[in-house]
């Protein structure tokens, strides 16, 4: 993987975790008509609606309808969730069948990566097992599924759905840029614990413990070479580097609450949620002064965790 096919894949999963309601949906649709020139997306139109359809690809007669919550792990959620299924599917059938026959249905669900709740796939198994619906394929369609799609798109579709593509070939630090980046670290609002710690581990085998993938490591390595310069600058601001220290291990501890450690690829992603805290506005000098700032903290272990021998 390349830095730029890995930077793409960074912004996804960050779109995931952030978007919810229309903002997911827009951002399905945007992924499914760039993968396949048959799917249709039906905007709602006043008290008409969707008819219970936000896109569907009448030659094979599939059909997708969009879930995407703030937070599923909450039983008023899943319950509304529950009913949303059930609702949609039904209605989405009386209307739509008898014009383009329903084929397969997705309900398709931002579950952050997380897994959708069981009384959600036990509606799914009581809906597939009404006799009415037995020509009909039903099925969950969540993050991990459109992050296969978006992984096969071409490289044009990918910058076009994802926006901005960052220049990951920076030699040295814009000083104006990392001053943005301290001044925005320094004014977010989150709740400190830090460890003092005296002994810093081997780079290369912190990488290993931590089950970063070889992209991020060639970051920090090359974000590394910069940090004298981090170094010097600390030097004329007496205390900042110990508010830093404060700022990116309570992103990190925040990352381990958001992506627990059942999360697929869990160490990756905590790394993509600590770069993505950190924009103040994205540019690719700012993006390599975070980097450098990363690597830093990163290599005394304020961020990530330690090999156990220290």
């Amino acid at each position: 993987m390349t830095g730029e096919e890995y930077f793409m894949k960074q912004m996804f999963v960050q779109k995931i975790y952030k978007y919810t309601g229309q903002e997911f949906e827009d951002f399905f649709v945007q992924i499914m008509s760039a993968s396949n020139p048959n799917f249709k997306p039906v905007k709602a139109f006043g008290k008409v609606g969707d008819k219970k359809n936000d896109g569907f690809d009448e030659t094979t007669g599939t059909y997708y309808q969009v879930f995407s919550p703030e937070d599923l792990t909450k039983s008023r959620t899943i319950s509304k969730g529950v009913e949303k299924l059930e609702e949609d599917f039904t209605k989405l059938y009386e209307y739509w069948n008898d014009k383009y026959p329903v084929k397969y249905f997705y309900y398709v669900v931002n579950d952050k990566y997380h897994g959708l709740p069981a009384p959600i796939y036990s509606k799914i198994a009581d809906l597939s097992k009404n006799p009415k619906y037995e020509t009909v394929t039903i099925n969950a369609f969540l993050a991990k599924d459109l992050e296969k799609i978006f992984d096969n798109l071409s490289t044009q579709d990918k910058q076009n759905i994802i926006g901005f593509l960052p220049n990951i070939n920076m030699d040295t630090i814009n000083f104006s840029a990392l001053h943005d980046v301290i001044e925005y670290l320094l004014g977010l609002k989150l709740v400190t614990n830090v460890d003092e710690k005296f002994i810093v581990p081997d780079f290369d085998k912190k990488i290993e413990i931590n089950g970063l993938n070889l992209p991020i490591k060639s970051l920090l390595d090359a974000a590394s070479y910069q940090e004298g310069e981090l170094i010097q600058y600390f030097k004329e601001y007496r205390g900042l580097a110990d508010n830093l220290k404060s700022v990116f291990n309570s992103l990190y501890e925040e990352s381990k609450i958001e992506i627990p450690e059942s999360v697929d690829n869990y160490p990756n992603k905590r790394f993509d949620y600590i770069l993505e805290k950190c924009y103040p506005k994205k540019t690719s000098d700012v993006q390599h002064a975070i980097l450098v700032l990363m690597a830093h903290y990163f290599s005394s272990c304020d961020i990530f965790e330690e090999p156990p021998e220290f």
